[in-house]
């Protein structure tokens, strides 16, 4: 059997990245005709169709995508390697991509990312921060940091903690209403509804008793990332739900305060968020080993 070129995926790396033959030959500053020609030599020796051509842009077919995933890492691996004989240390260089939620990034990751990137001057890092949950293959995400439940998914993840979801007021909402004995009579209150989560106006309470209830919320207010929310809550605009960890410093000073503290939500998660690749860089696993040791001294867990 004919061994496969290897230089190939290079190329075909390139192409999938940059979308174009054009902006591939750039990045690689060689001609567009060996660019071109590489990628139907690979499509050749593979049997496969990797690229569906259009005039001004290339999209992976479904292949292509798979064989992208599998290239992508095999690049960057013999990169590291070339890099680490010529330092003579395995030390992370290279590109990193992270995506986090808004409130969690900017109070969280954020300040990891600037201690890393003083560790290791030889990463470049690109944070992405927002509420929206990107599939971390589809964006090309090193990490993707998920707060909350995971959907299914063919994406490696790794639980970095637990937290506890809370209904929280400012205290002069909470005295106008009444401190609320039971979750029912929370509907009472006007409520900041977060969008960006699945089923967000239908809540199940439990109590160690073993005593459930469901409560529908009506929206007074909405919004789609948590920093909004928490500041229309310590505005005393409404009430709502937010995972503990969010809210420490303000539940600390009195700013906010737990309602029903005797009834408890479901759980939550924070996770880490891989693509499913056998090889992860360098700077993948070191980021994702400080952010994690630096988590959990954070929220003391």
């Amino acid at each position: 059997m004919k061994k496969p070129n290897l230089n190939r995926l290079e190329y075909f790396v390139a192409i999938a990245e940059a979308g174009t033959i054009t902006a591939a030959a750039e990045r690689m500053r060689i001609s567009k005709a060996v660019v071109s020609k590489q990628l139907q030599l690979l499509e050749e020796e593979l049997g496969a169709t990797l690229v569906v051509r259009n005039s001004r842009h290339l999209n992976l077919t479904e292949t292509g995508q798979s064989f992208y995933e599998a290239a992508r890492a095999s690049v960057a691996q013999a990169e590291e390697a070339f890099e680490m004989v010529r330092q003579g240390r395995a030390e992370p260089t290279g590109n990193l991509r992270i995506t986090a939620p808004l409130d969690m990034g900017v109070t969280y990751v954020s300040p990891v990312v600037a201690e890393f990137r003083n560790a290791y001057p030889a990463v470049t890092v690109d944070l992405t921060l927002s509420d929206t949950r990107f599939d971390p293959v589809e964006a090309r995400f090193d990490i993707a940091y998920r707060v909350g439940w995971l959907a299914d998914s063919a994406n490696v993840a790794r639980k970095l903690a637990d937290f506890q979801q809370i209904v929280l007021s400012s205290p002069e909402l909470a005295e106008q209403f009444g401190p609320p004995d039971h979750p029912d009579e929370l509907a009472a209150f006007p409520f900041v509804e977060h969008r960006a989560l699945p089923n967000s106006l239908i809540w199940q309470f439990s109590k160690a008793t073993g005593e459930r209830t469901e409560v529908q919320m009506s929206p007074a207010l909405r919004a789609d990332v948590t920093p909004a929310i928490k500041a229309m809550v310590l505005e005393g605009a409404g009430i709502s739900i937010l995972p503990d960890f969010f809210a420490k410093k303000e539940i600390e000073d009195g700013t906010l305060i737990q309602l029903v503290p005797d009834w408890t939500l479901p759980s939550g998660g924070i996770y880490a968020v891989y693509p499913p690749t056998q090889f992860r860089s360098a700077a993948t696993k070191q980021f994702a080993e400080m952010f994690a040791a630096r988590l959990r001294k954070s929220l003391i867990l």
